[in-house]
């Protein structure tokens, strides 16, 4: 098998019949729930360039692995694709032309919200998407932006773009601008089952993840004013990227969800499904074990936030799953041995 080859994504038996997915279990969660089933497929961090090769994020392999999550994607039978920003290395129009070639193939309703990556900064020798282009092109004409997608309703954030009194150009930390908050403040008002999602993190990484390497993690700058939003409408659930690793935390009862990067070791997205029971997230691999292998590789060997990653999953964090359940405890944990699990050894 070739570094590029993908796994079969199949049906993957874990715990009760009806808990059955395309993957590994990442997480079950108490809520939200809904009356009406939905399936969200969550695709974060691709990074995709024609041009790049190697360092931690695997340049040359972030084409052809979001290629392969738009092909999975399109055998899931989803209500939606979120994808969680950072869709290019540096938000050169180049990358972009392949971004939009390859999510040319995705069924259904999508929608997007930037990246870091993704929005104009001051050293650019180019001109990358402004907000409003972003949004046009990925958010159907609106960021921020809510969406009724089955019984629950996405609410998107823009984190990396700023805006006239917040300038966000020259780092790439994020942050959400006052005129966002309040507009939250609204929109949550009247939601009825919220799934708030954006790219950088609510909490900061270490509480996800409790080790990593002493790097910048390009926090949101006023995180506690946007936690704060959060909990005053208990929002069920938030979903973000940013740091390449699936994780998951939560603070004054809001639940966090950190979806992995395709582009870099475990190269994979997540399926949320939620109905009445409450939501399951599942893994979808996007290579196979020597591919994996070679991600791995490459972030043990590269910058700190890589090896970060690397020594995450010497410490078994993908081979011990789910992370969390707050449902019927599973019949048996999903090891590296499951067929469906992430395999790099």
């Amino acid at each position: 098998m070739s570094p590029d080859a993908p796994p079969t994504i199949g049906e993957t038996p874990v715990g009760s019949p009806d808990e059955r997915g395309p993957g590994p279990v990442l997480a079950r969660l108490g809520r939200p729930v809904s009356e009406t089933p939905t399936r969200l497929a969550v695709v974060s961090d691709p990074h995709v360039t024609p041009t790049g090769s190697g360092t931690w994020k695997a340049y040359h392999r972030s084409e052809t692995r979001l290629r392969t999550a738009v092909s999975a994607i399109s055998d899931l039978d989803v209500d939606a694709a979120v994808l969680l920003g950072d869709l290019t290395r540096d938000g050169r129009p180049e990358e972009y032309d392949v971004v939009d070639e390859l999510l040319r193939d995705l069924p259904g309703p999508r929608v997007a919200v930037p990246g870091n990556h993704d929005v104009p900064k001051r050293w650019d020798d180019y001109d990358a998407p402004t907000p409003a282009e972003f949004a046009a092109r990925y958010a159907d004409g609106s960021l921020p932006f809510v969406r009724r997608v089955g019984g629950v309703d996405v609410v998107g954030l823009d984190s990396a773009s700023g805006g006239p009194d917040l300038a966000l150009t020259d780092t790439h930390e994020g942050a959400v601008p006052d005129a966002q908050l309040r507009w939250l403040d609204t929109v949550l008002a009247d939601a009825t089952t919220p799934i708030v999602v954006l790219h950088h993190n609510v909490f900061h990484p270490r509480r996800h993840t409790g080790q990593f390497p002493d790097a910048d993690f390009y926090q949101l700058r006023n995180a506690d004013e946007l936690a704060a939003v959060l909990a005053r409408h208990d929002v069920p659930l938030v979903l973000s990227g940013h740091i390449h690793w699936p994780a998951t935390a939560v603070r004054a009862g809001v639940r966090e969800l950190i979806a992995p990067a395709t582009c870099s070791f475990p190269q994979s997205f997540v399926v949320v499904d939620i109905d009445r029971r409450g939501t399951t997230v599942r893994l979808v691999p996007l290579a196979g074990p020597k591919g994996m292998a070679e991600a791995y590789t490459l972030a043990a060997s590269g910058a700190a936030h890589g090896q970060g990653i690397a020594a995450h999953a010497d410490r078994g964090q993908l081979s011990a799953l789910p992370l969390v359940d707050e449902r019927t405890p599973p019949r048996r944990v999903v090891g590296s041995d499951v067929p469906g699990a992430v395999r790099w050894r």
